[in-house]
């Protein structure tokens, strides 16, 4: 993974922040839906990093892709 793409920051290309998991929907959380702005992807989505979140002993962390519209 390049550092563009670094999950470890919890940004994406371009310093976008991906927001963490309480803030997702299920869509967004299952890489069904952009992570940005939470529509849905049916084509040319990209993955864009890691979400990353704690619930207890809970790892909560998820890849996260955004779609067209956001790229």
């Amino acid at each position: 993974m390049d550092e563009a793409t670094d999950a470890t920051a919890g940004t994406a290309e371009g310093e976008r922040e991906i927001p963490p998991p309480e803030e997702l929907t299920h869509g967004q959380y299952a890489g069904t839906h952009c992570v940005w702005c939470g529509a849905p992807i049916w084509e040319g989505g990209r993955y864009v990093g890691v979400t990353r979140g704690q619930y207890g002993a809970c790892d909560l962390d998820a890849p996260v892709y955004a779609g067209p519209c956001c790229l």
